[in-house]
């Protein structure tokens, strides 16, 4: 089927014949609007929007002109008010901030059109885009969306959290980019920290992160960080949180994502010569090896999933922990002492893991575990550690370990588990 959305005698029409306009107004700095929005604007009897968007755009509007504005919430009532308002004739204006198709006014507007049995031409309706707020995000760090990415609201109003943590879980898999919309606000504070963790069974710890709030406009801030590093405290409803793929990196306080991904499996000699000499081993007859994992969180319980599979005995600092470790908890398959590091936990341990959420926490116990001279592995930085955990595939007669010394955990993975599949194809 073809659409013609532009039937003879329709055309491009002046904005002053159009009853309905859609304008994304930016991410709030007014140079930021385009020249066809500023058109619309000035051209419209009537603007519609949320009242701190009419505020700002104000300096563009005159007094003859009406203005509706109505509190955060009142998306539907919006909608209604604008085509009711087309529909008598009026020329009407209804804004949002950002790109207006995204995540804005244009959805509720034409779900109300369509329950109506809008035809298509009364009233007439124009899209016009803006800048979205993850395109002025971008552009303030530098190239963070040169690949592949994803944009996931984590508002659960009006989509249910299960299917909010599948798209998570989806997106981290696949090793998209990932800018969060609707991070976090006073009543919905849990969500951006439970997106954190399940990430953090996907990415390095090092992944570079931003946190970026009210850009373009006077009070705009960027934080630069890593997804270990993150703070929900200093998100809200005002704040965009981007995540880098397994390829970002940051550069000059910028942050980057190249287009494409370095085949790491071609590798020169000169890039051998600079990496650090690892010397691949298998610990075997583990039942009298205790280990120590500092840390409850999905990384925690990761580490402590290969070590229960490989017969060692656990102990398990941490004041919180997921239900999974709490399970095996229940279960007596570990040792829970529920409450934070402190210096001496490390004794009798013949092998530490550091897995909390904290930098300072895991550099204590990397300092700890060296004095002892004891095998440790540090979770968010690999280079203050001795050894490397594995993505690790077992079948009857054979265990297959795949690491990338710590660079890249999800590669180590994805070759994992292609291995895997050739294996399963071969049987």
């Amino acid at each position: 089927m073809v659409l013609d959305l532009n039937p003879p005698g329709r055309g491009f029409r002046p904005a002053t014949q159009v009853a309905l306009t859609l304008i994304g107004i930016g991410p709030g700095d007014l140079n930021q609007l385009t020249a066809a929005a500023i058109v619309a604007l000035a051209s419209a009897d009537v603007v519609i929007g949320y009242q701190v968007y009419i505020e700002l755009l104000k300096p563009l509007l005159s007094p003859d002109q009406e203005l509706i504005a109505s509190p955060i919430g009142s998306e539907m009532e919006r909608a209604g008010q604008a085509v009711d308002l087309a529909e008598a004739g009026r020329s009407v204006a209804l804004i949002s901030s950002g790109d207006i198709g995204l995540y804005g006014m244009a959805s509720p507007v034409f779900d109300l059109l369509h329950e109506r049995g809008w035809q298509g031409d009364d009233p007439e309706v124009t899209v016009l885009p803006g800048i979205s707020a993850i395109q002025a995000a971008a552009a303030r760090l530098g190239a963070p969306l040169g690949h592949d990415l994803c944009i996931i609201s984590l508002s659960d109003l009006l989509t249910p959290w299960p299917l909010i943590e599948r798209r998570i879980e989806a997106a981290a898999w696949g090793d998209f980019v990932i800018a969060f919309y609707n991070p976090r606000s006073q009543k919905r504070d849990w969500q951006l920290k439970r997106a954190i963790d399940i990430l953090l069974t996907h990415r390095p710890t090092t992944t570079p992160a931003a946190i970026v709030r009210n850009v373009t406009r006077p009070d705009e801030m960027i934080t630069i960080t890593t997804l270990a590093g993150l703070d929900p405290n200093q998100v809200d409803m005002f704040t965009l949180v981007l995540i880098g793929n397994s390829q970002s990196y940051v550069f000059n306080d910028r942050m980057v994502t190249p287009r494409g991904y370095i085949d790491q499996l071609s590798i020169s000699n000169d890039q051998l010569s600079n990496e650090t000499p690892v010397y691949p081993i298998t610990l075997t007859n583990l039942a009298n090896t205790s280990a120590v994992v500092i840390g409850g969180g999905p990384v925690g319980e990761r580490k402590v999933r290969g070590l229960l599979a490989a017969g060692v005995p656990v102990r398990l600092i941490s004041p919180e922990a997921t239900p999974q470790l709490q399970a095996w908890a229940g279960a007596e398959q570990l040792e829970w002492q529920r409450r934070p590091y402190q210096a001496g936990d490390l004794a009798g341990a013949k092998l530490v893991i550091a897995a909390t959420n904290q930098r300072d926490i895991n550099a204590q116990v990397g300092q700890e575990a060296h004095s002892l001279s004891l095998l440790c592995n540090i979770a968010d930085q690999p280079a203050e550690g001795n050894f490397h955990v594995p993505a690790v595939h077992r079948q009857p007669g054979l265990v297959i370990a795949v690491s990338t010394a710590g660079q890249s955990p999800i590669r180590a993975r994805q070759i994992r588990d292609r291995i895997a599949a050739w294996l399963s194809e071969e049987e």
